[in-house]
């Protein structure tokens, strides 16, 4: 009998341990890496709620955003997936680039990540230069059959969803587009508005502030966008595409169950804030809120829809 009161003295004590360590956390500043340049969408978006989701978290929590650019995300990716399963570096994990890195054969795997939720979604606006003479869809495929070389189309990296709106667009209206990825959705609007790329590929984040200096031809939507009522849809100009980005976030599988639902709580708590909400409508933040379970199921069927994508029609 006393063997065993010793063993739940200590049970007790160790159980309790847990509850103290997931009552603390967190205990140091919170990595929130972006894995895109900066001054892009999902870098705009990310700073936008990062302190609201830092304030639902509690404890003091910091949320430190960094930057880590290259390969269409899958870098970031990778350093999450290799991570410390602590509940210290969160990620945005871009889809679809986050599947198709996965499909293609970088450096991890789906099962490496636990999905938290979704607060931000996006969809892909095709834009020129303001004074371009270039004005409606139907110019810009006269100018591209016309040309003697291949119109630049800037998108921020291969294998995103800009990347792959450009090529879908391009399949359907007959023409050929030189593709330049940028690295950043900030290049391509910089090199759209500074006239070295005659067309650019960007999200509506990243259009709608810099109206005054860009002609949007397209949005990749179902029905205009509340915040560009005079931009006509790809649909209406004759060509069915609608494509978008969902920055879902995402830390290391095997977080301590405490802190993983810590997390995906206030993931889905934040989009509930009417603080933030005045932030993302002022700073051209479009949301798809999605809760932890929504968003696994959301990542599965758009990781089987690409691949099979992919073993039909690879596109790198």
């Amino acid at each position: 009998m006393k063997s065993a009161g010793i063993c739940l003295l200590a049970a007790a004590v160790l159980g309790g341990g847990i509850g103290v360590a997931a009552a603390e956390y967190p205990e140091r500043p919170i990595i929130f890496q972006v894995p895109f340049g900066a001054g892009g969408g999902t870098d705009v978006a990310a700073r936008t709620y990062a302190p609201y989701l830092a304030k639902c978290i509690g404890n003091n929590a910091e949320l430190v955003v960094i930057n880590k650019p290259g390969a269409s995300g899958q870098l970031g990716f990778a350093e999450l997936a290799t991570s410390k399963p602590d509940g210290y570096m969160i990620s945005t994990l871009n889809a679809p680039n986050f599947e198709i890195g996965a499909i293609t054969g970088t450096a991890y795997k789906l099962d490496q990540f636990e999905l938290l939720g979704n607060i931000v979604g996006t969809n892909v606006t095709l834009v020129v230069r303001k004074d371009s003479p270039i004005k409606t869809l139907a110019d810009l495929i006269e100018a591209a059959k016309s040309s003697s070389t291949p119109i630049n189309i800037g998108t921020s990296s291969l294998g995103a969803e800009d990347h792959l709106t450009g090529l879908r667009f391009a399949k359907m209206a007959g023409v050929k587009f030189a593709t330049l990825p940028l690295e950043s959705a900030g290049n391509v609007r910089n090199a759209v508005i500074g006239g070295h790329i005659q067309v650019g590929s960007l999200s509506n984040n990243e259009t709608a502030p810099f109206r005054d200096q860009l002609h949007v031809l397209a949005t990749a939507t179902p029905e205009r966008l509340p915040e560009m009522q005079d931009v006509p849809t790809f649909r209406e100009q004759g060509f069915d595409l609608v494509a978008g980005s969902n920055h879902v976030l995402g830390t290391r599988a095997g977080v301590p169950e405490e802190i993983r639902a810590k997390l995906a709580g206030c993931v889905e708590q934040v989009v509930k804030d009417p603080a933030f909400l005045e932030d993302a409508k002022k700073r051209s933040v479009s949301l798809n809120p999605m809760n932890a379970e929504e968003v696994k199921a959301f990542i599965a069927k758009e990781y089987s829809d690409l691949e099979t994508l992919w073993k039909t029609e690879p596109w790198q």
